[in-house]
This record gives structure tokens, C-alpha cells and sequence, in this order.
């Protein structure tokens, strides 16, 4: 049989190993809910090392491949933190594709697999203790680094790049000419959303959920992003409901309303993130409509303009990452 190779990506819920064949093409994935969530909840990592190893044979087995047959296997994301299987400190910025390689580590975890896994490092914004006085400066990342260094390579941008890359925690992640990255800054705007359709008082008027790609009203995301740079989140939320209770709007539009007053707050941060630097290209990356959402909020904000990743590059954005620093 051929050598194939294996990548694992861990995130905080999902854990992902996809199986490359010998020219590094992507053969298969699985997925399996195994992210590092429930070591903090259980006090250990048991079920990620447990889940790692059942997707690792279920991979190999499902495609004919044995054990054995692995000729490398590298792993990235919060499988470096304290919480994973190997804790490794984060590469403080500027870091690019090299100087990440040079920071990885190995290790053999005989209950999970007979091979080595490669772990590729987190990045830090910089170097030295955190305080008072700089830790507004301060941010870090593990599995981004990967995605933007990946990002930089299949956009290749002619210079400068901000890539904003959605999630439950949106990360804004700078880059420079050369495709290193110069640092990162985070927001729990995700969670900020999923409290508020779920759990407040606007829940009732946006049908506790999200809104559709399909059902997107740009109007109302610029409405909520220009509220909420006046007045705040806390008193554009409430707005929603003034809309929904006394203008009687429909659902779609005010979670549309809601997305983009949320988003406003991570536009206004990112401005301060990019400061004095002149000719960055922002890229927003994830799925409708997110990506619209930040776009649509930009412009209501007079805050630029903005490219969508194509979804074909997105979803290979971190593969590509990992092929670029360890192979």
C-alpha cells in the first residue's frame, strides 16, 4: 500500500482529520465532537484522546490504509493549548509559514497512535509579559494562524492584508507583504449574538434564531450597525424590539437588524486594530451571511470596502496552511 498522510484539526468542539494520499491530495475527513471543550469539562483529556484515535482508524480503515502506512501526521489548533494533548508555547509576531515550522514539536502518544504527531505552534502578538499598560494589545490564536497562513497563499494579495476569519470568536488576523503575520485581535461577537436571539428580551422578536442567507435584508444590518455606533449594543438591541413591538416588523429583518448591530462593535475595533496603516486589503472569509453582513456593515460605518472569499477557498484555507509550514 501507498504512504499517505494524516492532518488533524482541533477546535474548541469539533475535532477534524482529514487523510491526504501520497501526493498530498485530500482523499477523506472525519469529524467527530471532540474539541477540547470537554476536557475542561470533564478535568481531563480523556474523550479527545479517545475520539482522536476512533477517527484516526475509522479514516484509515474506511480508505484501506493501515497504521503503518502513515508517513507523517500533523495536528493544529487548540490540540496545543493546555487543554489538548500537547501544550506548546505560542510564536510571538512576526511569524510567517517558516518561522512556525521551526517552533513545532513531536510526540508519540502510544493510546492514540504509533507515529509521531507534528504540532504546529499558536501565535502570540508579541513577546514579554502582559499588564495593564499593554494588554489591550495583546492577543493570540491557535488554528488561525494556520487558516491565514494558508488564506495569504491562495489569495496571494498583491501587499498589506487583513483577513477576517467568523466564528463563534471572530478573528481579525494582520498580515504583512511578505505573508507574515504581524498579529491578531479577538471578539466574542458570536457569543454576543447567540445570548441575545436565545436568551434576552429580543429573543421573542427575532424567533430565537439566526437569520438565512436567503432572508438577508442589508438595509436592516446597516440600520443596526449605525444604531449601535450611536448608542451602543445594549440600546440598539433593545431598538430591535421597538421595532418588532410598536413598527411591527418581520422576524428576518430584525435578525438581520440585530447581526449587523452586533458586528458594528467588531468593524469599529477592527479600525482601531488596522491604525495608520495605509493600502491593507480586507478579506472577510466564512459563510453567508456573514461575510455580507461585515461587508454591508463597512460600508454603513464608511469604514471601506471589503473582498468576500470565494467559499471554494475558505473551506481550503487551512489544509492549504498546514501543507505550507509542515511539508
Amino acid at each position: 500500500m501507498s504512504k499517505c498522510f494524516l492532518v488533524i484539526d482541533c477546535g474548541t468542539t469539533n475535532l477534524r482529520v482529514t487523510l491526504l494520499d501520497e501526493n498530498k491530495v485530500t482523499l477523506d475527513t472525519v469529524k467527530a465532537e471532540g474539541g477540547v471543550r470537554h476536557t475542561s469539562i470533564d478535568g481531563h483529556n480523556g474523550r479527545l484522546r479517545t475520539m482522536l484515535r476512533e477517527s484516526i482508524v475509522a479514516v484509515l480503515e474506511k480508505n484501506g490504509y493501515a497504521m503503518e502506512d502513515v508517513e507523517k501526521c500533523v495536528a493544529s489548533g487548540m490540540i496545543t493549548s493546555a487543554l489538548g494533548l500537547l501544550e506548546i508555547p505560542h510564536v510571538p509576531a512576526p511569524a510567517g509559514a517558516v518561522q512556525l515550522r521551526a517552533k513545532m514539536q513531536e510526540k508519540v502518544f502510544e493510546d492514540i497512535a504509533p507515529f509521531p504527531i507534528a504540532f504546529i505552534p499558536g501565535v502570540r502578538n508579541f513577546a514579554g509579559p502582559v499588564d495593564l499598560e499593554n494588554f489591550s494589545d495583546m492577543d493570540m490564536m491557535r488554528g488561525e494562524e494556520v487558516e491565514a497562513v494558508g488564506l495569504y497563499k491562495l489569495l496571494a494579495p498583491k501587499g498589506a492584508a487583513m483577513f477576517v476569519l467568523p466564528g463563534t470568536h471572530n478573528k481579525f488576523v494582520s498580515m504583512d507583504a511578505e505573508g507574515k503575520i504581524l498579529g491578531c485581535m479577538t471578539s466574542i461577537s458570536g457569543e454576543l449574538l447567540d445570548a441575545m436571539t436565545h436568551h434576552t428580551i429580543i429573543a421573542e422578536a427575532v424567533g430565537h434564531s439566526f437569520v438565512n442567507a436567503d432572508e438577508y435584508d442589508a438595509e436592516y444590518a446597516k440600520a443596526g450597525a449605525r444604531e449601535c455606533a450611536v448608542s451602543g449594543l445594549g440600546r440598539a438591541a433593545f431598538a430591535g424590539r421597538i421595532l418588532a413591538t410598536l413598527g411591527g416588523k418581520e422576524k428576518a429583518k430584525l435578525q438581520s437588524y440585530l447581526l449587523g448591530a452586533t458586528l458594528a462593535l467588531d468593524v469599529q475595533a477592527m479600525q482601531s486594530f488596522v491604525g495608520d496603516q495605509e493600502n491593507v486589503e480586507a478579506y472577510i472569509a466564512g459563510k453567508a451571511p456573514l461575510q455580507q453582513c461585515f461587508c454591508d456593515v463597512m460600508e454603513a460605518l464608511a469604514a471601506g470596502e471589503a473582498h468576500q472569499v470565494p467559499a471554494e477557498i475558505s473551506g481550503r484555507m487551512g489544509l492549504e496552511g498546514v501543507l505550507e509550514i509542515a511539508f
